[in-house]
């Protein structure tokens, strides 16, 4: 396999899940260092100031994190970029690994477009299709892939009228979730009409649109997904939450909920479940990775819940542990993850995008 080059690991980003990224990111560069890659760490404030976060690599064996460029940026205001493309060497391969708005949205990947710099993961379509729920749903409506009952609601037109046509169409219990953001954060199960106008108020206060679902009963399945053109899918993993449903606090901290990787499937259902994930994964044009959330119903059905273009790199992330599963070690997943952005850069700069003469 050719050299990786530098990579480099971006982490941080204005997003509620700022502090999974520094989780994330820690572990990517430790193992690229043991792999003795040249590496380079870039740090995203809250407030998208980019920070140069190299001094973070002579002790990144220390804690289970990085330091937030928040905090790094206070301490070393020497540190400061003026952007992202600043020294940045000819062999760079950037590693995005900024979870939820700004980082998995687009956003910096159109940037990284502009740069012209090679980047793991989906592009700027697949990654803002994807981190918004409602448009991912109606793409994989449209495609025939089966997803749960849903209705978008706008902070401008939302009403008590729209509420109660929402719970006649969904019915109870139903979830209320921000269209855009991860970690289940600002979601809410709300079993009486007076939850659900709390949990949508709450919403709000992270996006201007959200989703109200209707509540699927079934296994919460997961399988971990790699690929540009051909696409490889994992054995299916599964949450078993210790709360009423697997929000923030039970993915990170209270440490009680039960992760299976591999859960036990009987061949025809994890056949099945595989197909549906790589059926998702091709309708809404993912490349490089994702992570894909689906119910099994007790009929054997599969229903998709969501495709995460970023998914979390920590030592409780399914999607490593899957890969680990099917005797991938981190290391080689992040070999992987580097050819294929650079086989998606190169496939991409050989088109003919400019002008005929």
């Amino acid at each position: 396999m050719p050299e990786p080059g530098t990579l480099v690991v971006i982490y941080g980003g204005p997003s509620a899940e700022h502090e999974i990224s520094c989780i994330s990111a820690r572990r990517i560069a430790e193992t690229a260092l043991d792999r003795e890659w040249p590496v380079r760490l870039v740090g995203l404030t809250h407030a998208k100031q980019w920070v140069d976060a190299q001094s973070e690599l002579v002790d990144i064996d220390m804690g289970d994190a990085l330091e937030s460029p928040d905090e790094l940026l206070a301490k070393q205001p020497y540190a400061e970029l003026s952007g992202l493309g600043d020294d940045l060497p000819p062999d760079a391969v950037v590693f995005p690994v900024l979870h939820g708005p700004f980082g998995e949205d687009g956003v910096v990947q159109g940037h990284l477009e502009a740069l012209g710099l090679p980047y793991v993961g989906a592009g700027v379509l697949s990654s803002a299709v994807c981190m918004d729920k409602g448009i991912a749903k109606s793409v994989l409506h449209d495609n025939g892939i089966p997803v749960a009952a849903w209705r978008l609601v706008h902070r401008s037109t939302w009403s008590p009228d729209v509420m109660e046509e929402a719970i006649g169409a969904l019915g109870l219990p139903l979830f209320v979730k921000p269209a855009n953001l991860g970690s289940s954060i600002g979601v809410a199960k709300a079993s009486e009409a007076a939850a659900v106008g709390d949990s949508v108020s709450s919403a709000f206060e992270f996006d201007d649109v959200v989703i109200l679902e209707e509540f699927v009963p079934g296994r919460e399945l997961e399988l971990a997904l790699m690929g540009n053109e051909d696409v490889s899918v994992t054995r299916a993993g599964e949450i078993i939450a210790s709360r009423e449903f697997y929000d923030f606090e039970d993915k990170y901290l209270l440490g009680k909920a039960e992760t299976i990787a591999p859960t036990d499937l009987t061949a025809s259902q994890l056949a099945h479940a595989q197909r549906v994930a790589a059926a998702a994964y091709r309708a809404l044009r993912v490349e490089g990775l994702a992570r894909v959330d689906v119910f099994l119903l007790d009929d054997d059905e599969i229903v998709v819940n969501e495709v995460n273009t970023m998914p979390g790199f920590t030592p409780i992330s399914m999607f490593p542990m899957l890969w680990e599963a099917e005797g991938r070690a981190f290391g080689d997943v992040i070999e992987e993850l580097v050819d294929l952005a650079r086989a998606r850069h190169q496939r991409r700069g050989a088109l003919r995008t400019h002008r005929l003469t």
